[in-house]
Parts: C-alpha cells; structure tokens; sequence
C-alpha cells in the first residue's frame, strides 16, 4: 500500500493486488468493507486525522489491485467518517512508458512528447510488474487532456 497526501483533505492511496486478491472490486459491499480497512489502518500508521463525509473513487487496475482517491466533502462536529464508495470500472487507464523497447510487441501504442501509452487492459500479465517499474499510471482529466493530443504509433 501506497499513501499519497494530495492535501489536507485528500489523499491518493494505491493498494497492490496482493492485498486485495480476494476481494471482488465489482462487489460494492465487499470493495466497502476493504476501503473501510484501509482508511483506519492509514488512520493509525500516518496519525492522519480522518473526520467527516468522504467521497471515495476507485480504479480497479487490471492485475495491479486498485487506487483510491480519498476526497473531503463535508466535516462533521464529531470523530465519526462516513463514506461514499464510486467505483469508476469502465474507466479507461494508461501506462505511460518512455522506453518503447519495453511495449514494442504491444499494438495500440499511443505517442506523445517523447513517451508512449498503452492501455492498462492490454498488458499481459506476465509483463504488468515489469512495466509498472518503469511507467506512470494515467487517467481521469489528465488522460483527457492527453488523449487530445496524443498520436496513434500503431
């Protein structure tokens, strides 16, 4: 697991497939139940005071595991946290590569600025750790901001 502070009132936290193995991500109930697991253990390890009403989005990555983005929407008088669980399945998400040699057996290579995209659906499993060292996930705005822009390579 992964924290990233974006501010005081939100946070970025990417949790490796290992943990979340047996948990079904499309099955809100159980994604509900880890993200709740998650938001006190980062309670407890970062000392990070969480309070009030929380807009969560989650982006299953494809043999990855998943990113949540942890956002304040409103706070309350008392120590409680409530949750509101967004589960963003058909998002599109990218790897953003700068070594083509790494994707070159790849199809439906992106270009932009002196660095490639692909797809996060179209990794092949046995390449996914590999690849994930040396690239950055991508989407929401800023994949949009990009995809106006990119080229298509192959």
């Amino acid at each position: 697991m992964r924290l990233d502070i974006i501010d005081d009132d939100s946070y970025k936290i990417f949790i490796n497939s290992n943990y979340i193995e047996d948990i079904d991500v499309k099955n809100k109930d159980e994604l509900g139940k880890i993200v709740k697991e998650i938001i006190i253990k980062i309670k407890n390890i970062y000392n990070i005071m969480l309070e009030g009403f929380y807009e969560v989005h989650v982006y299953p990555l494809k043999y990855l595991g998943i990113i949540l983005e942890i956002r304040n929407i409103d706070n309350y008088l008392n120590k409680t946290v409530d949750l509101r669980i967004i589960v963003h399945n058909d998002e599109e998400i990218y790897i953003n590569i700068y070594l083509l040699e790494l994707i070159k057996n790849y199809k439906n290579i992106k270009y932009l600025n002196n660095s490639f995209y692909l797809n996060i659906n179209d990794l092949k499993k046995e390449d996914v750790y590999s690849l994930i060292e040396s690239s950055n996930i991508i989407y929401g705005e800023e994949l949009s901001n990009i995809k106006s822009h990119w080229h298509n390579l192959t």
